[in-house]
């Protein structure tokens, strides 16, 4: 049962990503015939992303519990990261940009959705792209964008988190923009994407369970103008908040 609940939920799930990112195509392009403004374009993509988000969660027997007061107000949302389903767990109501390393641009059919969505490429290994990086979520955050990246740079178990990289953490102390730290935790810690396992096994094997149950808890928005204070109050708190996540779903599978 298991294999064919995995098989059907992942054709639908490239069907669903294939007519989104045909219906973000021609929608975008009428847009540009009707020379809609900017704004217009970031609302009709967002609006369509959370579309898209609730019916993958559907799909895919995605459970999410969620915790705290999501922001009303563009920022610059941080997660830990554990997963490539992190990235549907942040159903914020303001416009936003995902910042996503570069190697998942070429990837047939979630690239290319990911592009349209006004995803910012970044080469952690290029400090010429990180530098660019930096500048492009300046200019969003600008635009009254928010932005959603996960400061470890990569996935990682846990339950403890990596080292949050600086760079977002100056920008956002130079500018005066808020930060809002968020703690991601699963109820099946294995559904970690880590140890360089293959893309297509481990999500075969993961999206065949009946239910993928995940904790989800919004932090305090965060400011000021030392970057090294925000970068060690972002990571405290998410790592205290997923420890005490992942404390609450062990025992409720116990």
């Amino acid at each position: 049962m298991r294999p064919i609940r995995s098989f059907f939920r992942i054709l639908a799930f490239l069907g669903l990503c294939i007519w989104t990112i045909l219906l973000l195509s021609f929608g975008l392009t009428w847009h540009r015939v009707r020379h809609a403004s900017a704004d217009d374009n970031r609302a009709f993509i967002h609006r369509h992303f959370l579309i898209f988000i609730g019916r993958v969660q559907g799909i895919m027997g995605i459970r999410i519990q969620y915790e705290g007061q999501t922001p009303d107000q563009p920022a610059v949302v941080m997660g830990n990261h554990r997963s490539y389903v992190d990235a549907i767990l942040f159903p914020v109501q303001f416009p936003v940009v995902y910042v996503a390393r570069k190697e998942t641009k070429s990837w047939p059919i979630i690239g290319w959705g990911a592009s349209l969505l006004g995803t910012i490429w970044v080469d952690r290994k290029s400090k010429d792209s990180r530098r660019q990086t930096r500048a492009t979520v300046r200019q969003r955050l600008a635009e009254g964008m928010g932005v959603v990246i996960f400061p470890e740079g990569t996935t990682y178990r846990g339950p403890d988190l990596l080292e949050y990289r600086p760079g977002m953490f100056y920008t956002c102390a130079e500018e005066g923009f808020p930060i809002v730290p968020v703690a991601l935790e699963y109820k099946d810690p294995n559904i970690a994407w880590v140890d360089k396992a293959w893309f297509i096994p481990h999500a075969f094997h993961h999206f065949g369970a009946r239910y993928i149950d995940i904790a989800v808890r919004f932090g305090p928005v965060l400011m000021g103008e030392d970057a090294e204070v925000l970068r060690s109050q972002a990571r405290t708190w998410t790592q205290k908040a997923c420890l005490e996540l992942r404390a609450n779903l062990d025992h409720q599978g116990a």
